[in-house]
């Protein structure tokens, strides 16, 4: 603005600019330039939680069959709505912000097809089984240790569980959500299939039903946990209240809503 007056004043006659106004533009455009290499400096976490900070919804996506149930044609990432997928399930919605892992087997398995597939805006993984580093375009977190508690929720480096799935509800809560939605949080089989994913069935479920178990004591244990450090971090700010989608999951902690928000829709049967 500054130079656009500058070169108006010229073209209509009036004296050039004088030393203080040069000193003023200089000052300005300092400014700036600090302004934009601060935000050049953001990591892509640190923007994503800038841009959706306290969002009204999160959407988490993970590998239950029942996620076979739900019209993913119909949901779509927003500024309203941020959407997490978990493991494969970046697949089957490769738009969604957020696509997590925790195993870093996994992603050497998958590392293609996230380069290639996933259209979000960043990959999140925790790297378990292995003390290797990912590439800088991936942002790792850290299982939180006993030690680490009290900074859970804050911390842009710490994540909690030993499942991709309440990984992925622990990184939620970092954006102080309204309502998480969760998705194919089923950890039971159905019809014979361990996961929703296509193409991708076990018929022997004693290996995952072991796991299950597992998963589900450390979805109790988060969930006590959350209330309790929630009110601390953030006095002013509700906790997210959380729906699971599915009414006959195995996880019962969440209760299922009895009304879908628009942006959800169940499919119709055939």
């Amino acid at each position: 603005m500054l130079i656009i007056t500058y070169l108006r004043n010229v073209n209509s006659g009036y004296s050039p600019m004088k030393y203080d106004d040069f000193n003023h533009l200089y000052r300005f455009w300092q400014t700036h330039f600090e302004y934009c290499t601060m935000n050049q400096s953001l990591d892509p976490m640190q923007s994503l939680l800038q841009q959706y900070r306290q969002v009204q919804n999160i959407v988490i996506l993970g590998g239950g069959p029942s996620l076979q149930t739900l019209d993913l044609a119909q949901l779509h990432p927003t500024q309203e709505c941020l959407i997490i997928c978990c493991n494969q399930a970046f697949q089957l919605m490769p738009q969604a912000q957020i696509a997590h892992h925790s195993d870093y087997q996994w992603w050497k398995n998958y590392q293609q097809a996230l380069d290639t597939e996933f259209q979000g805006q960043l990959i999140t993984g925790c790297g378990l089984g292995s003390n290797a580093s990912y590439p800088e375009h991936i942002h790792q977190f850290s299982t939180c240790q006993n030690d680490q508690l009290a900074s859970l929720f804050q911390s842009l480096r710490l994540t909690y569980g030993n499942n991709c799935g309440l990984q992925a509800l622990a990184l939620a809560h970092l954006f102080q959500p309204e309502s998480i939605w969760l998705a194919g949080f089923d950890f039971k089989a159905q019809e014979q299939r361990s996961h929703g994913y296509v193409k991708y069935d076990h018929k022997d479920m004693s290996h995952y039903e072991k796991f299950w178990g597992f998963f589900l004591k450390d979805f109790s244990r988060f969930e006590r946990l959350r209330h309790s450090l929630w009110p601390q971090h953030y006095p002013e700010r509700n906790l997210p209240q959380i729906y699971n989608l599915n009414a006959d999951s195995a996880l019962k902690l969440y209760p299922c809503p009895v009304q879908l928000p628009p942006f959800l829709q169940i499919k119709n049967p055939a």
